[in-house]
């Protein structure tokens, strides 16, 4: 633990605390010689603020905690990065954790974290853990986002079903009538099936083709059991299973969007620049992370909120 302090820095130089605290805040009032070497004498003994009394004491802090689990996924990475930026550029700094594998150690995490954020993001939690057990009598106010709704803590759900639905419904309009929907994603189901719901004009058949994963290679080796149902249209999980299916497509000269149609989910960055360009859901990161950054401006009582995907047409449909 850093043991210098303003008082020792006043001593050593021979001003008041006072003195030293404007010079290393550099506000007006200390004489420029006198506060360089007020400067010089702090970085050389070391000295850092004490952040966590002085939020204490201003009832306030500039640190907003982040809770999240090691990934690869960039989906995760973009959430946590856009966020970071936006409390940027609203003046808070962001304090990253990893959620721990158990509770125990998640409580000690937060505890030292107490005076330091008024504000922690979950953006992963463990089901078997229980919230009112671990985050009891912790000064902090609690966002919990896209995982589920705990009673007496911030909501903020992403609703995947509007833009899947969105998404589907324009192959039909479309004119497509051999439509399948590729992966193991339990949350891309309900969309699919409200789109075919809804559309009554013409007789539309439909698949579900179960994948072990939703990766790259699963969206390859789907291929040609889409070419042998003859599908005209197909929905994946994930844009990476779209990408590998594309690339089935160009290995084959099957024609995309002439033969099939093709939509992913994620709005992976890369996906405008795939040939063709490809048709997407995309999460809502901006306005979810816009409404965390407005918790952390104004806390508020708690709150459910709810966020829509939307649909991004492009050339594969």
């Amino acid at each position: 633990m850093n043991s210098v302090t303003l008082k020792k820095i006043a001593e050593l130089s021979g001003v008041s605390i006072r003195t030293v605290s404007r010079a290393l805040k550099n506000q007006p009032g200390v004489k420029p010689e006198l506060c360089s070497r007020i400067l010089e004498l702090a970085a050389h003994l070391g000295y850092t603020p004490n952040v966590a009394a002085r939020n204490l004491r201003l009832q306030r802090s500039s640190c907003v905690g982040i809770i999240s689990s090691f990934s690869e996924n960039h989906i995760t990475m973009r959430k946590v990065n856009d966020l970071q930026k936006q409390l940027e550029e609203h003046g808070f700094f962001s304090l990253l954790g990893i959620l721990p594998p158990n509770g125990a150690e998640l409580r000690i995490i937060l505890q030292e974290w107490a005076g330091m954020v008024n504000t922690v993001v979950f953006l992963n939690w463990d089901g078997r853990l229980q919230p009112s057990e671990i985050l009891q009598g912790l000064p902090q106010q609690f966002i919990f986002v896209d995982i589920r709704e705990f009673d007496g803590y911030h909501s903020l759900i992403i609703e995947r079903a509007s833009g899947i639905r969105e998404g589907v419904t324009q192959l039909l309009r479309r004119g497509r009538r051999r439509i399948a929907r590729c992966g193991n994603i339990t949350s891309r189901a309900r969309g699919f099936d409200l789109a075919l719901s809804e559309f009554t004009e013409r007789r539309v058949e439909h698949f579900y083709i179960q994948t072990s994963d939703s990766s790259f290679k699963n969206g390859m080796e789907v291929g040609p059991v889409l070419l042998e149902k003859n599908i005209d249209a197909v929905f994946f999980d994930t844009d990476r299973m779209a990408y590998g299916f594309l690339k089935f497509c160009w290995q084959n000269n099957i024609r995309v969007p002439d033969a099939i149609s093709v939509i992913g989910f994620d709005d992976d960055p890369w996906s405008g620049y795939a040939c063709p360009a490809l048709s997407t859901v995309a999460h809502p990161l901006i306005e979810v992370n816009r409404y965390i950054v407005q918790l952390a401006l104004q806390a508020e009582p708690p709150v459910r909120m709810e966020f829509s995907t939307r649909f991004i047409n492009r050339e594969s449909v």
